[in-house]
């Protein structure tokens, strides 16, 4: 595996940096599932100590994307068809049900600041070179929409779903479906400025069980293309 070193201005988030550098690694395949991460090589290759790392482990490890195993330490686990069944039925539950609850919230900053982003998103003629940049922006537009919730459980788990697998792979192994997701991410915005919560719940449900369906797909494919 090959990291790349940390910038002096990225030492200023070690942990959210490090964390990300292993999450994306696993993501992309460089660990088998259960393949040992060595602290000392990362640390090494990222230019910081074992302190981040550790803290970064923890943090994967409550993802799901690392395990914790006698006498190997740290191992990756990487995601399956069933994690992506799992993270994409309990986000459509979710996400609905957080939007309903923080519309009577909004305010017109908000739907101004929701705007924004999606007018960047838009603007995004997704490449291998943007996809970071992109994933940070669809990340973002989710978060702003149930930002005023309420129910703090719901957030919670949310950001849970939202940190590990969803930010990097859902844009990195569904960029021939991007601009449906732009359509559907405009519906969404449209439907919430009118208030029309019908709207709001139908296309969120069709939006998140099409990636899944096309996550599901994709990596399929990419199993079929390693034999």
């Amino acid at each position: 595996m090959r990291y790349e070193p940390l910038s002096e201005e990225d030492k200023r988030t070690i942990e959210d940096h490090v964390a990300d550098s292993i999450r994306k690694s696993i993501l992309l395949g460089d660990y088998e599932r259960g393949e040992r991460i060595v602290q000392e090589s990362v640390a090494n290759q990222l230019g910081v100590s074992r302190m981040p790392i550790r803290e970064a482990l923890k943090r994967l490890e409550l993802e799901g994307l690392v395990k914790n195993e006698p006498r190997k330490g740290a191992v990756a686990y990487p995601i399956t068809i069933d994690d992506i069944e799992e993270i994409y039925t309990l986000r459509s539950m979710h996400e609905t049900l957080a939007v309903e609850k923080a519309y009577p919230f909004f305010t017109q900053n908000d739907f101004l600041e929701l705007g924004d982003i999606l007018e960047e998103m838009e603007n995004v003629q997704l490449v291998d070179d943007n996809i970071d940049y992109y994933s940070k922006l669809n990340k973002a537009y989710h978060k702003k929409m149930i930002e005023k919730c309420p129910w703090r459980r719901v957030k919670q788990n949310l950001e849970l779903l939202w940190t590990g697998f969803l930010p990097i792979a859902s844009p990195m192994l569904l960029k021939d479906h991007h601009e449906k997701a732009k359509q559907e991410h405009r519906q969404i915005f449209e439907a919430l400025k009118a208030g029309n919560m019908n709207v709001i719940k139908t296309v969120t449900e069709f939006h998140i069980e099409r990636n899944k369906s096309s996550l599901i797909s994709s990596m399929k494919d990419h199993k079929k293309s390693k034999v």
